[in-house]
């Protein structure tokens, strides 16, 4: 099959070359980072992968300098219903659960997408970010690359915090969540974040040649191989534990560090928020 262009729009870019779909993050000015109908376009996308039978795998990645920066935090477009600078004080917590629980089953649904998922990493990758990393099957990143989660220290935990403990194990989690630090693709690959790291003028060759060689494998061999492999995992309490991780994320955003944040947004705005932040919590 010729390679063609199948999609491309303000929010996701989708190509076919051969039997790998490129889905591929679309907002290269705002880092990648993801809004509501980011996440929207980027689940459209994979329901098209999956219901494609020529794709066998799919190649994820994001356009410009960076991966994804995470969550976009401005109020046009914000991924839940109920956006933190609209309150005098915290949100409703009943309507935020159902918010968080949308956004956990999101990830859940690519977490039991049938395909395998390849990720290529440049730049960023920080926060809900880690996320969409975690869904992955295989991810291959370059050594500068940055991975972490700064909203822990006053925002939010990521609702598919349980696969950090399963991929990186208890302490490395732990030091992730309570120090903030940004680790590097070295790192990233030592620790078992990731599967291969490389030079970042490399990146694209290697995440290519990852996902062609992935695509060798027979197509029942590839489904059975992720679904028994995913299984074993939920066997051992993993969706149980990201829906009370959600539940937990929720009474995080009733903490005076996200009222705070907020009504900074709403007082003095968002690049004030952000540097009075930065100075707080680095």
């Amino acid at each position: 099959m010729t390679e063609t262009t199948e999609m491309t729009d303000a929010n996701i870019d989708y190509r076919l070359d051969g039997n790998i779909a490129a889905i591929t993050l679309n907002r290269p000015e705002k880092l990648n980072a993801m809004s509501r109908s980011l996440l929207d376009d980027l689940e459209a996308a994979f329901n098209r992968a999956k219901a494609d039978p020529e794709v066998k795998v799919v190649l994820l990645a994001g356009a410009g300098r960076s991966f994804c920066a995470g969550y976009d935090l401005a109020p046009d477009d914000w991924i839940l219903s109920q956006y933190g600078a609209d309150f005098d004080g915290p949100v409703d917590a009943v309507i935020d659960r159902e918010d968080v629980t949308e956004i956990l089953e999101r990830w859940l649904r690519l977490w039991k997408f049938p395909k395998p998922i390849v990720a290529k990493v440049q730049g960023v990758c920080l926060a809900g970010a880690g996320e969409l990393l975690a869904v992955a099957d295989l991810v291959v990143a370059a050594e500068d690359a940055r991975f972490g989660h700064p909203a822990g220290r006053d925002l939010g935990i990521p609702v598919t915090l349980s696969f950090w403990p399963l991929l990186i194990g208890m302490r490395k989690t732990k030091e992730l969540l309570f120090t903030a630090k940004l680790i590097d693709g070295v790192e990233a690959e030592r620790i078992g974040l990731i599967n291969q790291v490389v030079p970042a003028d490399e990146l694209e060759d290697a995440a290519w040649a990852m996902a062609r060689d992935v695509a060798r494998t027979a197509e029942v061999g590839l489904r059975v191989s992720k679904l028994a492999t995913n299984r074993w995992y939920e066997n051992m309490g993993l969706l149980a534990s990201c829906y009370s991780t959600a539940d937990l994320d929720t009474f995080f955003h009733q903490s005076p560090t996200y009222v705070e944040f907020f009504q900074a947004v709403k007082h003095r705005g968002m690049h004030a928020a952000l540097s009075e932040r930065q100075e707080k919590f680095g």
